[in-house]
């Protein structure tokens, strides 16, 4: 069994950047990734996928992402980054490792591998991410068997689907509307939206919208106050231009939220019907909580932990904390250029934690 201060579940931007803090504390960290490589949760994605922040505003703390500042990176481009990034820093990294349990004993956490290898430390971090698995709503069952079914994260390209092909996006994120807009040159698409919400420009006077929300520091405005109650509930979009008007110039047919499904019919919520050939989910994610078998850190919402500037990302289990999901302190936590924040807080809550803990044993 190894034995280290400090194991980090999940090898992404997150659990890389607080790696590199704990580094910096001398804690001895080790980081469990499930993935053949680092970066593969990103190759994974659509293939043609753009970031909507710049790459100015996609950069992890002293570590420069190549390429035109102003112009936004690829999907790729970032799985390379964070591989190189992990490199450059000298982690201590083990791939093609996923956890199937953990248990808590004498001040010890001691994780099980699928393979049966374990590892323990008095302090344990899931930094496995919000964006895990994609979410497929209960009616899609009551879809015809004849009805191609995909969802936001195992869709890469149109040549997944027949030319010609009744495809029904459901979801008017940012990624039905890229995959929307991607399918309407050779498919006949229907974009199923929910509630309306505000879609902001991607740059204003010529600056990354998020180079604007940085400066006024709306983008780090606390969880718990006013702004950043004010975001959660209107949950803008930086996507203006796939508006619903553009989407329509490309054939692009508008939906109501989509309410009911029979075979190979859709309804929405006016009544409206609508025949397809296929479906791709785009309608969020969810935390896999099932391998973190310790009693009372999940419920029906996902993992528990406390939010916020002040203690976001502490847990009510001693030794255990978490990076990386949305608005763990402020809107910036599910962007690169927000990981240095959260992580230097993350990195400070793991310290003070193992200062008093018996069993820390530092590097030297």
């Amino acid at each position: 069994m190894m034995n280290v201060d400090c194991l980090i579940v999940g090898a992404g931007q997150a659990g890389l950047t607080l790696a590199v803090m704990l580094n910096k504390k001398k804690i001895n960290t080790l980081l469990l990734e499930q993935n053949q490589r680092i970066g593969d949760a990103w190759r994974r994605r659509p293939d043609n996928m753009l970031l909507f922040t710049s790459r100015m505003m996609s950069q992890l703390p002293d570590f420069p992402l190549p390429g035109t500042p102003d112009g936004y990176p690829s999907k790729d481009e970032i799985a390379d980054y964070l591989e190189r990034y992990a490199h450059h820093h000298n982690l201590n990294i083990q791939t093609e490792t996923k956890i199937v349990s953990v248990k808590h004993q004498d001040g010890l956490f001691t994780l099980t591998t699928e393979q049966g290898e374990q590892f323990s430390s008095p302090c344990l971090i899931n930094a496995t991410g919000a964006n895990q698995i994609a979410i497929t709503p209960e009616i899609a069952h009551h879809l015809s068997d004849s009805v191609q079914q995909l969802t936001a994260d195992n869709y890469r390209n149109p040549k997944q689907f027949k030319a010609g092909s009744r495809i029904a996006v459901i979801g008017d994120g940012a990624s039905g509307r890229q995959i929307a807009q991607e399918l309407s040159s050779s498919m006949q698409v229907t974009l199923f939206c929910g509630p309306p919400r505000p879609l902001l420009p991607n740059r204003i006077m010529g600056k990354d919208l998020f180079w604007w929300l940085s400066k006024i520091r709306i983008l780090y405005a606390d969880t718990s106050s006013l702004i950043g109650k004010i975001m959660q509930r209107r949950n803008p979009l930086p996507c203006r231009e796939l508006n619903n008007r553009y989407l329509s110039s490309l054939n692009v047919q508008i939906a109501k939220r989509l309410v009911k499904v029979k075979q190979k019919t859709l309804f929405d919520q006016e009544g409206k019907k609508y025949t397809t050939d296929g479906v791709i989910w785009c309608v969020g994610y969810k935390e896999v909580t099932d391998w973190l078998t310790l009693p009372n850190v999940s419920n029906s919402q996902g993992f528990i932990c406390e939010s916020g500037n002040k203690n976001g990302g502490k847990t009510p289990h001693p030794g255990l904390f978490l990076i990386g999901r949305k608005w763990l302190s402020s809107r910036s936590s599910e962007l690169l250029l927000g990981m240095n924040k959260d992580a230097q807080r993350v990195a400070n809550l793991v310290e003070q934690y193992l200062a008093t803990h018996p069993n820390v044993k530092h590097k030297t």
